[in-house]
């Protein structure tokens, strides 16, 4: 048995290992696909922030252009001037501002414009038709850009030649890559614009983001030229890079200043695992769950196979128990029957008072043991009655004594003077002889036996101590087991069960009280057994 319990311990820990084993291995590339999830993620966010930007910096060229295109200094006048232009519903557009105007016309049809006019969610003025119809015809835009800007330049024409004065070296075409020029108009850069530009692109970044329930740090990276990415880890990451040139109400395709923007992410496994959180939680509790599980069938087969030990030892104990009395009557009978005994009145009766006497005794073992498995089955039913306390205890002595094949001392006290207690007289009295019974056979002549009750809290204390052998201290707390037998050291042929402590601690404990035991080995054992007091 021993081997197949090491075989079995070898199995579950082969199986233990596999399991971790395997739950190391798919957290490994569940982290990998995380990992991977997470980078598609970001530069998904940075895209959607890039495209916000690119809305608010359009958003802005709108309100610029609507706001100078309705300035009254700007004329915008509408032409069919020839028949074929009627036919094909041509229409020219002549724009003239303060210092200039477009030098030929603009032609867009009919239709176009209404086209563009619809897209408008609201009634348009003939400034927002244009305005938007720009931005799908590149023409346009830049015949905005260049009549608005020469007014712009001409408006501002004193701080033009003040400057090129004192930058000399400078060259005139040049000009208009000096935001200090002209800081009003449509080639202004704002005012920081590269910090104004992070701030907005991050809040765009940290929106999107958000939305995909990403909480982790990271840095933009603006470049005035393309950069070649970092070597990708599995503890950081990075988007793409994109151009960025969406700088508040510039037309950068005049203007240029593009940059080159990235997310850099550092320490992002510790995102990526908190992502996994659950299912790694979830992995860990099946893991204790099923190392619980497997200590649990180990535990139940190690108990399994002490239980099958002691019930080996029962049934030899029980077959030495049962042959003995059977072997006495058997002779008793036969002496009966071939020496003439049944002539002998003295002989015969002796002889028969024996085979009753062996016949109590395997009466009294059977008993034992069916009640045992009874109590398996279901809970005792107890006849309660007033039993007086010296009555029991002095019957249970005399019985003792007459029983005892050595010499024992009995001494017996009641301390509180107890008169009576409420409970089972016939298992009560089975507890106290069974407990009295095994104080005799572990102990070496004369046998002193210590008899003591009392009240303590409510309840009565039977205190049984003896001058025996004595349990060892690893034997204390299993002595209470069914079919346990302590080791007798050198006493020897001691006759039981096994089965008696296991029984009284059923039948106290049926009665709502305790039953415990001190002892030293070589000096004595005291059972302390306590019912409660139903009379007070």
């Amino acid at each position: 048995m021993k081997k197949k319990l090491n075989i079995l311990f070898v199995l579950i820990s082969l199986s233990l290992l596999g399991i971790i084993v395997f739950q190391i291995y798919w957290t490994f590339n569940a982290y990998k696909v995380n990992k991977e999830k997470f980078d598609n993620n970001i530069d998904l966010a940075m895209q959607k922030a890039m495209d916000d930007c690119k809305k608010d910096y359009f958003d802005s060229i709108r309100l610029v252009l609507v706001k100078r295109l309705s300035d009254p200094v700007i004329k915008i006048r509408i032409d069919t001037l020839h028949e074929a232009d009627i036919v094909h519903k041509q229409l020219s557009i002549y724009i003239t501002s303060k210092h200039s105007g477009l030098g030929e016309p603009f032609h867009i049809t009919s239709p176009q414009l209404d086209y563009y006019r619809n897209m408008i969610k609201h009634k348009a003025t003939l400034p927002e038709v244009l305005t938007e119809a720009s931005f799908y015809m590149p023409d346009l835009m830049n015949d905005w850009s260049l009549l608005l800007g020469m007014d712009d330049i001409t408006d501002h024409q004193d701080e033009m030649l003040t400057y090129l004065k004192a930058h000399s070296d400078i060259p005139s075409d040049s000009i208009m890559a000096h935001k200090n020029l002209t800081p009003y108009g449509i080639y202004a850069l704002p005012e920081n614009y590269r910090q104004s530009d992070s701030i907005k692109l991050r809040n765009y970044f940290e929106q999107e983001l958000e939305k995909m329930h990403i909480h982790s740090n990271f840095d933009l990276q603006f470049a005035m030229h393309p950069t070649s990415p970092q070597k990708l880890t599995t503890n950081y990451s990075e988007t793409n890079e994109y151009s960025y040139k969406y700088h508040g109400f510039v037309f950068l395709h005049i203007r240029g200043d593009e940059f080159f923007v990235r997310a850099a992410f550092g320490k992002v496994q510790y995102v990526v695992l908190k992502s996994m959180l659950t299912p790694l939680l979830l992995s860990l509790l099946l893991i204790l769950f099923t190392v619980y599980c497997f200590n649990y069938i180990i535990q139940l087969v190690i108990h399994q196979n002490k239980l099958a030990e002691l019930k080996d030892d029962f049934i030899n104990n029980m077959t030495h128990e049962l042959k003995t009395p059977i072997a006495t009557i058997t002779v008793a009978i036969e002496g009966l029957q071939k020496f003439n005994a049944l002539n002998d009145a003295e002989k015969t009766q002796r002889y028969l008072q024996i085979s009753k006497g062996e016949l109590s005794k395997l009466n009294n073992l059977v008993s034992k043991v069916l009640n045992i498995a009874a109590f398996e089955n279901k809970d005792i039913d107890l006849v309660k009655e007033p039993i007086n306390v010296d009555e029991l205890v002095n019957s249970i002595i005399a019985s003792e004594q007459l029983k005892a094949d050595k010499k024992v001392n009995f001494t017996y006290s009641n301390i509180d003077k107890i008169i009576t207690i409420y409970a089972d007289k016939l298992h009560l009295g089975n507890v106290l002889n069974n407990i009295i019974d095994n104080a005799i056979k572990y102990s070496n002549e004369p046998v002193e036996i210590l008899i003591a009750c009392f009240k303590q809290n409510k309840n009565l204390i039977f205190s049984v101590k003896d001058n025996g052998i004595g349990i060892p201290a690893d034997h204390i707390n299993q002595i209470f087991d069914k079919f346990h037998r302590v080791p007798t050291g050198n006493v020897h042929n001691v006759k039981g069960t096994g089965l008696g402590l296991s029984y009284s601690k059923y039948i106290i404990e049926a009665h709502g009280g305790t039953i415990g035991v001190k002892s030293e080995i070589n000096t004595g054992s005291e059972f302390i057994v306590s019912i409660p007091l139903s009379n007070g």
